[in-house]
């Protein structure tokens, strides 16, 4: 055989050696095998349970509706709220009680001085002397005619000037009941009294303060609130459709039925949120402002211990529980109820989930999930 021929030969034993050599390095790095971790990766997420101590195992609930205590208020319905102000024009004398103070049905809210109330009760009191002048005169014009002494022209005139007297007294005590008053209680003051039985929640005028007639002084709520302010996040419980009661109740145990009166169209303006209104339907009402917890409905689900839900790589999900192993099932998650967890989809009813100790299963998963090189630089 010639050198060169025998070169490429040997050229050839070579490259034919370590093609052989890759091919099963590589075989031997992807066969399965006892204690490989090629093995590892093929049993996937299930995790023996056999001499794990520190779990509660649990079977899944049927689904229920539950209920959730949102913050509300206690209001006053519109139709029971009176905007205070004065018909004519004055000056604050007093302000007779202080907001929030119980006050009964036409007590005296405040005082205020008019000139123009006096004007107006001037005007009626000319008119009402004027008109009784007149109606004199009248009598005695028609005592004289009928005994023939009087003319009926004089007669006339009497009867002309007596209607017109009595159209103006008319038209003054019109101008005082107008603003409230009868002519016999006007004065030179105008009480400001309170429309029912209620109290003033706020004032916007001072003692000594002018104020124009029709100006708002404050405002006015009866005693009683048959309205109930809700607002929460959303996104809104479904299926709460106006008509459905629920329960409202009171930090010191007291208890109300309501009835929710409508649904929101849109987010209020200042918070951002959604606003529901309920009326309370039965018990004695509270007064306004009363801070009150509103039952809220939630969607119907599955509720499990917070415990029993654990995140892997931003996925909510449980420890579902079959033949002695365990393995991760991502599940929808919903809001928290005191100490449990609604989830929405995901599970069935009659399945086994670990429900206490499932963070143990968790941080068992990550650390059969290192990367082998991690588990080299152990000193594995």
């Amino acid at each position: 055989m010639s050198p060169m021929k025998m070169v490429i030969l040997l050229v050839l034993i070579i490259v034919a050696g370590v093609s052989c050599s890759k091919k099963s390095a590589l075989n031997h790095a992807t066969e399965p095998s006892e204690h490989g971790h090629g093995a590892e990766r093929t049993e996937g997420s299930q995790i023996p349970l056999e001499g794990l101590r520190g779990l509660r195992l649990m079977n899944v609930p049927e689904p229920r509706t539950e209920g959730r205590w949102a913050p509300g208020e206690a209001i006053g319905d519109e139709a029971a709220r009176a905007l205070l102000s004065s018909p004519v024009k004055g000056i604050v004398s007093q302000l007779s009680t202080a907001p929030g103070q119980p006050r009964g049905a036409g007590a005296t809210l405040a005082l205020i001085q008019s000139p123009e109330l006096a004007h107006l009760k001037a005007q009626w009191i000319a008119a009402k002397a004027k008109l009784n002048r007149t109606q004199a005169e009248l009598a005695r014009e028609e005592r004289l005619f009928q005994a023939g002494a009087g003319a009926r022209r004089d007669l006339d005139a009497v009867r002309s000037e007596a209607d017109t007297a009595q159209a103006e007294e008319e038209g003054a005590r019109l101008g005082l009941e107008a603003v409230g008053l009868k002519p016999g209680d006007a004065g030179a003051s105008f009480a400001l009294k309170a429309p029912a039985s209620g109290s003033v929640v706020a004032w916007k005028v001072q003692r000594g303060q002018g104020v124009e007639a029709g100006q708002e002084l404050g405002s006015f709520q009866t005693a009683q609130a048959a309205v109930v302010h809700l607002e929460i996040s959303q996104p809104g419980p479904m299926g709460w459709q106006p008509g459905a009661e629920s329960e409202v109740r009171q930090a010191n145990g007291r208890t109300w039925k309501a009835r929710l009166e409508g649904t929101p169209t849109a987010l209020t303006a200042d918070t951002r949120r959604l606003s529901y209104r309920l009326r309370l339907i039965e018990g004695p009402l509270p007064i306004p402002g009363t801070s009150v917890e509103v039952k809220v409905p939630m969607e119907r689900g599955i509720y499990l211990p917070q415990a029993a839900l654990q995140q892997q790589e931003g996925q909510w999900g449980v420890f579902v529980v079959e033949h002695e192993h365990a393995s991760f099932r991502p599940v929808k998650r919903g809001i928290e109820v005191k100490d449990e967890v609604l989830v929405l989809d995901g599970l069935r009813p009659g399945e086994t989930v670990v429900a206490e100790g499932a963070y143990l299963l968790k941080a068992y998963q990550q650390k059969r999930s290192q990367p082998e090189g991690a588990e080299v630089g152990h000193g594995h």
